[in-house]
């Protein structure tokens, strides 16, 4: 399960170069050859974030065959381009202090690329070498084929991704977001050189790409060097597919996995809602207040104050492009599973029946305000956060209307509808640990 909660805690903007008003001065730039990114000036730090990813380009949209292809190609692009092999492009990265990397999302190819002004341009040729020139040769998949194997025997060890692939499975059935971003070791052993490059040749293309850019350069300089580096990208990218919105997960299932571990893990979901709904900053606060405070959460305090039987949980809100849900974990001695499985249900029906208390309700709106505030002194996260907007076809103006938004959220609209959204009967829950082989 990726779930990309931004979760942070203190509110504190580090020199970042917000306005006065607290707004980033967010533009929409397009270069000569048609190249459009979102972008933030900043020098502050001597840094520049590039992010460019690649839409409708994620694990989601592979073929059941080729599940993991999508990720198979983030490592094995960086095993050498254009005219450096993997031991060169590696050296050249970091002999310059460049960070580049790959990430195979559920929605999206995304390439990540963080380095001095100085080194800028050198930057942006080896991300372009890695996703138009790879060389794919046979000792390259080797080493990735080896790596899939270590992997693989990671995850089947690691209760966190046992579980969350499961409740994955129980929620989205045969919905594309059921798949697991690695495949199976079957899957990701049968790609092939020609696998790789035929995704590549239809998932990078300049019809789909979307860019983020902040930190210590002019737009200029961005501009010169997109169109310099990537203008040789296809213009279009094949016909994608479309994957239906599934909301409705049906009637609760639970699954309990054995594994030898001190502690059982065990992961929760219900439905959750999407971004676009009005009531969308409603549920913000309301699961932000019952499982994102940290120790001041409803259900920290109750399970681990209050009961003593985990050192910790959490819930949030994940709102995808093609299906939405509240998620939570939480560890416990496996003693204590079913206590705190039952805990979970009754606090979440407590919840629905009275609500939220109105201070608990003032520093929640309080927390997600300078959270986000926080975010934002980062390069490195606003560019993804710029990216994130671009991928799922959001607002950009949301961002510095956020605080407004979150202040004009009302105390009996968030308890309103905790009397809806919250569905403690209809829990889906996952348990990964030694007790589960007896239930």
């Amino acid at each position: 399960m990726k779930i990309s909660k931004l979760v942070f805690i203190l509110f504190f903007c580090l020199g970042f170069n917000l306005q006065a008003s607290g707004n980033l001065n967010i533009e929409e730039v397009t270069t000569r050859k048609g190249f459009k990114f979102l972008f933030v000036e900043n020098c502050d730090l001597p840094k520049v974030s590039l992010n460019i990813s690649f839409k409708d380009a994620g694990y989601a949209y592979e073929n059941t065959e080729k599940q993991g292809l999508t990720w198979f190609t983030s490592l094995v692009i960086q095993e050498g381009a254009g005219k450096n092999d993997a031991k060169d492009f590696a050296k050249k990265l970091e002999d310059k202090g460049i960070s580049l990397g790959f990430i195979a999302d559920l929605e999206a190819f995304r390439v990540s690329l963080n380095t001095l002004p100085e080194d800028l341009e050198d930057a942006v040729l080896l991300l372009s070498d890695a996703i138009m020139r790879p060389k794919v040769d046979p000792e390259g998949l080797n080493r990735v084929f080896e790596k899939a194997k270590v992997t693989f025997n990671n995850l089947e060890k690691n209760p966190y991704f046992v579980a969350g692939k499961e409740l994955e499975t129980l929620l989205f059935k045969k919905h594309p977001y059921s798949k697991s971003g690695y495949g199976t070791l079957d899957t990701v052993m049968s790609i092939t050189r020609d696998d790789v490059l035929t995704y590549i040749k239809r998932n990078f293309a300049k019809d789909n790409i979307v860019i983020s850019v902040v930190g210590c350069a002019t737009k200029e300089e961005i501009s010169t060097l997109l169109d310099k580096y990537l203008s040789k990208l296809p213009s279009k990218r094949s016909k994608v597919k479309k994957i239906p919105v599934k909301n409705d997960f049906g009637s609760a299932e639970s699954k309990n996995i054995f594994m030898d571990i001190p502690q059982s893990v065990i992961i929760f979901a219900q439905k959750g809602m999407a971004y676009e709904d009005p009531n969308y900053y409603n549920a913000s606060v309301l699961i932000d207040a019952l499982g994102g405070m940290g120790l001041n959460s409803i259900l920290m305090k109750e399970l681990r104050q209050n009961l003593g039987i985990t050192y910790g949980i959490s819930a949030s809100i994940i709102p995808k492009k093609h299906g939405s849900a509240i998620f939570g974990f939480m560890s416990t001695d496996s003693s204590t599973a079913s206590k705190a499985i039952s805990a979970v249900k009754d606090v979440l029906s407590k919840v629905k029946k009275e609500g939220i208390d109105e201070q608990l309700f003032k520093d929640t709106k309080t927390s997600l305000v300078n959270n986000l505030a926080f975010f934002l002194s980062n390069n490195t996260n606003t560019a993804i956060l710029l990216d994130d907007i671009q991928i799922n076809d959001r607002d950009v103006n949301r961002i510095n209307n956020y605080t407004n938004i979150i202040n004009d959220v009302k105390l009996e609209e968030v308890n309103k509808l905790a009397s809806s959204l919250l569905d403690p009967e209809n829990l889906f829950f996952v348990e990964v640990g030694r007790n589960a082989q007896s239930k």
